[in-house]
Formats: C-alpha cells, sequence, structure tokens
C-alpha cells in the first residue's frame, strides 16, 4: 500500500511537470489501497509539481538567455504576452476552472501560467484543488459503474 500511495505521489508531480497524460490514470492505483488515500496522495503530488514548476518559472524569466529569447521570437513574445494578460485579469481561479475539465492533460496549462504569473502559492492550490475534485469525481463515478455491474 505505500509503494501505491509513493507512486501515486510521484504520478501527481509528474503530471503536473512533464507527463502530458490526465490524473484521472492514478485511480488503477485504488486496486491496491483506499481510494481516497491515491486521491490525497496524488492531490499533494499534483500541489507540490506545480508549486515546483512555478518557482521554476520565476527562476527561468529571470534569466537573461530567456529574455533574448523571448525578444528575438515574435511568437514567444505574444504568447506570454496573452498569458500575461489571461492571469491579471482572471488569475487562479480561472486555472482552477480550466483544470477542471475531466481527461484535460494540464501540463501545458501550468507551464504557461508558471511564466506568466507571478504568485506560485495561489496557482498551486487551484491546481491541487482541481486536482482534487476531479479525482473525487472520476473515483465516485468508477465505484458508482462497479456497484451497478455487481447487481
Amino acid at each position: 500500500m505505500v509503494m501505491t500511495l509513493l507512486l501515486a505521489f510521484l504520478y501527481g508531480v509528474g503530471t503536473a511537470v512533464v507527463l502530458p497524460t490526465p490524473l484521472e490514470a492514478v485511480l488503477a492505483g485504488a486496486k491496491f489501497a483506499p481510494g481516497w488515500a491515491v486521491i490525497i496522495a496524488a492531490t499533494l503530488g499534483k500541489f507540490a509539481g506545480a508549486y515546483a514548476i512555478f518557482y521554476l518559472g520565476a527562476y527561468l524569466k529571470r534569466l537573461p538567455r530567456v529574455r533574448d529569447w523571448q525578444a528575438r521570437n515574435r511568437y514567444v513574445k505574444k504568447l506570454l504576452e496573452v498569458g500575461t494578460r489571461w492571469v491579471n485579469r482572471f488569475g487562479a481561479p480561472a486555472l482552477f476552472l480550466l483544470l477542471l475539465i475531466p481527461g484535460f492533460p494540464d501540463t501545458g496549462a501550468v507551464y504557461l501560467l508558471a511564466v506568466a504569473g507571478g504568485r506560485p502559492l495561489s496557482f498551486a492550490l487551484a491546481t491541487a484543488a482541481a486536482a482534487a475534485i476531479r479525482l473525487s469525481l472520476a473515483y465516485v463515478g468508477l465505484w458508482s459503474i462497479a456497484v451497478y455491474l455487481d447487481r
């Protein structure tokens, strides 16, 4: 059970950092550990990964090489302008609502907002809250299907 929860945590970190896969895949671990524990471990992993990405984004924004690249590449400049405008206008609640889309691979959105935003704790909390709700709803749905099929 401990190994399952560790893997759920690492998968949560991975989906925030590098894996462009839906977080709901972690619910396969509910076969080896309680579903609520898998959801909590994956949510904590998602929070830790998103928080780390926001600090990495803040660090990268300050690098002269990245600033030069942004100044030379008009697509990157436009993407960051749109991202910054979106973050300033809507903030963490918009990220929360965006990440509630079931099966949405949210790695790209987290990276864009990490580079464009400046509030790592609020964005990491929004990411984790959306992950917890998505996982809970998916788990309840899978549990309901299993109960229905057992009749």
